[in-house]
C-alpha cells in the first residue's frame, strides 16, 4: 500500500487501482488540511468478490469517523480489520483508538487530525 498525498492524483489513479480515503491531517506549518489516501495495489483473489461491499463499508467508516459518529466508526473499523490484505489495519487501529478517546473525553472534533511532523 502506498499513501497518496496529492488529491489531484486520485481521479486518475482510481481508474486503475483501488484508492481509499484515509485521514485528513493538519500540521503546524501547513496552511490547509491535507487528505491522505491509500493506494491498494495488491489484491487477493478472495477480495474481488467483496470489493464493492468493502469499498462501501470503508467509505461509511470514513463518513462516520469524520462526523464523530464514534460507535458506528468503531464497529466498521473492527469489521474491516484484516481486509485489503491487512495493508491498512494500522489506520483502522488508529480510528478505533480515536473513537475511544473522543467518546470518553467528549472533546470537540471537526474531522481533522492535528499532528506534529514526528507523528506522520
Amino acid at each position: 500500500m502506498r499513501i497518496i498525498f496529492d488529491e489531484k492524483l486520485v481521479p486518475e489513479l482510481q481508474t486503475r487501482y483501488i484508492v481509499l480515503e484515509l485521514d485528513t491531517v493538519m500540521q503546524p506549518a501547513m496552511e490547509k488540511p491535507l487528505t491522505l489516501y491509500a493506494l491498494i495495489e495488491d489484491l487477493d483473489i478472495n477480495i474481488l468478490t467483496n470489493l464493492v461491499d468493502l469499498s462501501v463499508q470503508h467509505a461509511q467508516l470514513i463518513k462516520d469517523y469524520k462526523d464523530g459518529n464514534w460507535d458506528a466508526a468503531e464497529i466498521n473499523a473492527n469489521a474491516l480489520m484484516g481486509s485489503w490484505r491487512n495493508s491498512i489495519d494500522e489506520f483502522y487501529e488508529l480510528v478505533i483508538q480515536t473513537c475511544k478517546e473522543y467518546r470518553s473525553t467528549n472533546t470537540t472534533w471537526n474531522g481533522i487530525r492535528y499532528t506534529t511532523p514526528s507523528e506522520e
